[in-house]
C-alpha cells in the first residue's frame, strides 16, 4: 500500500507509538522501513524508508555526527528517522533546521513503545496485511451500518473513506484501472463505487467494503426515488382523472388539478404511447407486461424531463400519456418539437421491451383544460393513424392525420361524446360479444354496407357478417334505413376507436 508519512503516523496502529519531533514542509511518501545499528549505514538505506535507530545509535543524536547523518539520509530521500523516547531531548535546534530543509522528518517513539513492535506495525501498515486490513474493513463496515437509509450519499462516502484509509468515489460508468462495484437499483446498474487499486490483503478488504457501500448507496438512491415519486404519482393520478372525467365531473377534476399545482391553464402538447403487444399479454404474463410498461413509461418521462421543459404523466387504459406544458404558446412547431424529443427518448428504449411494437401519437398545442383534452384526443387520433399505417417506434403528429381532424374536433365536444357513447351502449354493455359486433358494424359501415367486402376484410364468412349486423341493429335504437342514423353510427364507431387507445 502506498502511503504518506502523515497518513502512517496518524493511523490507528502507529499513532500510539510515534510523534513528530521535526515535521518537513513536504509530506514524503513512505516506501519501506529500515533498521540500522550505525549512523554510517544511513547512506545505504532503501529510498523512501522510515529509518529506525537502535538504542545505541539513537544515543548519538547530539552533535555534528548526527547532523552529517541527516544529510546522508537526505541523499537517500529517507522519509523519517525515528529516535528512542529518551533521546528526543538531545535534538538541537540546528539539527531540527537541517531535517526541516532536507525533507526528512524526525520522529520520536512514545515512552512505552517497543522498537520491534514499532517495526512490525510499520511493515504491516505498508504491506496492508490481514490484521491491519481487517481492522480498517471492520471500522468501515461499522460506518456503513450506522449510516441512515435516508442519509446523504456524500456523507456515506466520506465517512467510509476515512475509516478505510482509501478514497471511495461514485462514478456514472465503470472506470478503467480502478477497483469498482456496481450500484444496482431496481435491477439496473445506476452507478459505480470505485477506489484506486490496492495491494495485498487490503485489496481484498476493499472489495468487501465496496460491495457494502454499493448496497448502501443503492438503498439511499431507491429511498430518494420513492420520495420524489410520491408527488409525481399523486399528480399522475389527478391528471389521469381529469383526462378521463365525465363532463359532469370535469369541473371538480380541474379544481383538484389546480390545487395540486398542475399548470393546466398553460399550453399543452399531449403524447400518447401505446404498446401493441404488451396491451394484451399471453396468459400468466400480465404482471410482467404491466411492469414492462411502467418501466418504459418512467424511463420516457425521465428522458423527456432531461431534454428540458415541464412534463407530466397520465394513464389512458393500457397506454400512457406524456404532457408537455409551457407558459407561452409554442406555436404550430410545438408538436413537431415534442415529437423530436419523444423520438430521441424512444431510441435507446426500443430494445428494452423485446417483441413490443410502440405506437406514438402527438397532439397539437392547445391552451387550458379544454385544450388539454383536445390535444389528448388528437394524440389518440395520431396513434390510431400510426397503427393503421404500420408506423412503429416513431412519433406521428396530428397534423399528419388528414381527414381525422374533423372527426376529432367533433368528438371533442361533450354533446358529441355523449351521443357517440349512448348510441353504442347496448352493444358495449355485452362485453366481448358486443365488442365483436361493434367491430363488425364499423367495418360494414366503412364498406358502405357491403356484406361481401366486409367479410373479406374481417376474414369471416358472409353469413357470419350478416348475422352479426342483423343482431346489432336489433339491439340498437336506430333505423337501419335512415342515412342520418347510419352516419351517427359510423361516427360513433370511429370516435370509439379513438377513445379506446
Amino acid at each position: 500500500m502506498v502511503a504518506t508519512l502523515r497518513e502512517l503516523v496518524a493511523s490507528s496502529a502507529l499513532a500510539p507509538l510515534l510523534r513528530y519531533v521535526s515535521r518537513p514542509e513536504q509530506d514524503p511518501v513512505v516506501l519501506g522501513v529500515s533498521l540500522i545499528e550505525d549512523l554510517g549505514h544511513l547512506e545505504r538505506v532503501r529510498e523512501g524508508s522510515i529509518v529506525l535507530l537502535t538504542r545505541s545509535v539513537s544515543m548519538e543524536v547530539s552533535g555534528y555526527r548526527f547532523d552529517m547523518a541527516l544529510r546522508a539520509a537526505r541523499s537517500r530521500n529517507a522519509a523519517a528517522v525515528v529516535l528512542g523516547a529518551a533521546d528526543v531531548a538531545s535534538v538541537t535546534s540546528m539539527t531540527t533546521a537541517i531535517a526541516h530543509r532536507s525533507g526528512t522528518a524526525i520522529l520520536g517513539m512514545r515512552s512505552d513503545a517497543d522498537l520491534a513492535v514499532l517495526a512490525l506495525a510499520i511493515g504491516r501498515q505498508l504491506a496492508g496485511d490481514a490484521g491491519a486490513a481487517l481492522h480498517c474493513v471492520h471500522t468501515a463496515v461499522r460506518v456503513i451500518e450506522a449510516h441512515p437509509p435516508d442519509g446523504a450519499i456524500d456523507s456515506l462516502l466520506q465517512g467510509t473513506s476515512a475509516a478505510l484509509g482509501v478514497p471511495i468515489s461514485i462514478q456514472p460508468s465503470k472506470p478503467a484501472g480502478q477497483t469498482a462495484r456496481p450500484v444496482v437499483v431496481d435491477d439496473r446498474v445506476e452507478a459505480w463505487v470505485t477506489t484506486p487499486p490496492q495491494d495485498g490483503d487490503l485489496a481484498m478488504g476493499v472489495e468487501v467494503v465496496l460491495q457494502a457501500v454499493g448496497a448502501s448507496v443503492a438503498t439511499a438512491m431507491a429511498h430518494q426515488r420513492r420520495e420524489q415519486a410520491l408527488p409525481t404519482q399523486s399528480r399522475q393520478e389527478i391528471l389521469t382523472d381529469l383526462l378521463s372525467a365525465a363532463p359532469k365531473g370535469r369541473e371538480r377534476a380541474v379544481l383538484r388539478a389546480r390545487s395540486a399545482g398542475l399548470p393546466i391553464d398553460a399550453w399543452h402538447v399531449v403524447v400518447l404511447v401505446d404498446f401493441e403487444s404488451l396491451a394484451d399479454p399471453p396468459a400468466g404474463e400480465g404482471l410482467a407486461s404491466y411492469e414492462a410498461r411502467m418501466r418504459v413509461g418512467t424511463a420516457m418521462l425521465r428522458g423527456a424531463r432531461a431534454a428540458g421543459g415541464t412534463w407530466h404523466e397520465a394513464r389512458s387504459g393500457e397506454a400512457f400519456l406524456l404532457v408537455n406544458t409551457s407558459r407561452e404558446d409554442p406555436g404550430p412547431a410545438g408538436a413537431s418539437r415534442v415529437a423530436r424529443v419523444v423520438e430521441d427518448v424512444l431510441l435507446p428504449l426500443r430494445t428494452s421491451v423485446h417483441g413490443s411494437i410502440i405506437r406514438c401519437g402527438v397532439g397539437m398545442a392547445a391552451a387550458g383544460p379544454s385544450g388539454l383534452l383536445a390535444s389528448a384526443a388528437e394524440a389518440r387520433a395520431a396513434a390510431v393513424t400510426a397503427r393503421a399505417s404500420q408506423q412503429a417506434n416513431t412519433a406521428v403528429t396530428f397534423d399528419n392525420v388528414g381527414l381525422r381532424r374533423a372527426l376529432v374536433d367533433w368528438y371533442a365536444s361533450d354533446t358529441a361524446r355523449e351521443a357517440a357513447t349512448s348510441v353504442l351502449a347496448p352493444l358495449a354493455e355485452m362485453g366481448v360479444r358486443g365488442e365483436r359486433m361493434i367491430q363488425t358494424l364499423h367495418v360494414y359501415l366503412d364498406e358502405r354496407c357491403s356484406l361481401t367486402r366486409s367479410a373479406q376484410r374481417l376474414n369471416l364468412h358472409r353469413n357470419a357478417v350478416s348475422y352479426r349486423i342483423k343482431r346489432a341493429f336489433e339491439l340498437l335504437d336506430v333505423d337501419q334505413d335512415s342515412p342520418d342514423d347510419l352516419l351517427l353510427l359510423q361516427l360513433a364507431c370511429r370516435a370509439r376507436e379513438l377513445a379506446q387507445i
